[in-house]
């Protein structure tokens, strides 16, 4: 990753837009950990600035509040467009959406939108899948306590963003390691 000034900009929006957040576990991890890792995951397969910041962004309108042109604004149209393909919405004329639904809604938006907004949730389910076996092996299956659903439910959702990668970006080293991280988590939790 090129660490050029739209890239530390976005890093720093990013730490202060989360600060305070934690990941589910015991270990608390700043949640700027996983968008660093998604960033990095967009990166090494060498994704453009945007594309990276994207990353770096991805959760930002969903967990803080964010409006998608204040991201506009600071990082152009293209990462707000992004950022906004993978936000979930979480409410439905004020009332709040079930997971499941939230889930399809989400998935109906990826389908629409652009290869990029695809990479970036591919990038975020492989690091949530990974991570989420790496505080398994760690903390055992009380770790699974601190989910609001059952694995079966992660797996679903995981594997349609997978199948969508499968069509849309079949040869990319981000699909191929998607689909061995969610072969894992099928292994580990079904």
């Amino acid at each position: 990753m090129n660490h050029t000034p739209e890239i530390r900009k976005a890093i720093q929006f990013a730490a202060k837009k989360h600060h305070g957040q934690v990941r589910v576990g015991k270990e608390e991890l700043p949640y700027v950990t996983h968008l660093f890792s998604v960033a990095l995951l967009l990166a090494e397969d060498e994704g453009d600035d945007e594309v990276v910041i994207a990353g770096l962004l991805h959760d930002t309108i969903e967990d803080t509040g964010t409006r998608e042109d204040e991201i506009a604004l600071a990082f152009g149209a293209r990462v707000a467009s992004i950022v906004a393909t993978v936000t979930e919405p979480k409410e439905e004329v004020g009332k709040p959406l079930e997971w499941k639904e939230r889930k399809k809604r989400y998935l109906t938006q990826l389908e629409l939108g652009s290869d990029e907004a695809l990479l970036v949730s591919v990038a975020d389910k492989i690091d949530n899948i990974e991570s989420k076996l790496e505080s398994f092996k760690h903390e055992g299956p009380e770790f699974l306590g601190a989910w609001s659903q059952p694995a079966e439910s992660y797996i679903w959702y995981h594997g349609a963003v997978l199948n969508m990668a499968k069509e849309r970006l079949p040869k990319h080293p981000l699909t191929k390691r998607l689909a061995e991280a969610h072969q894992r988590e099928q292994e580990t939790f079904l």
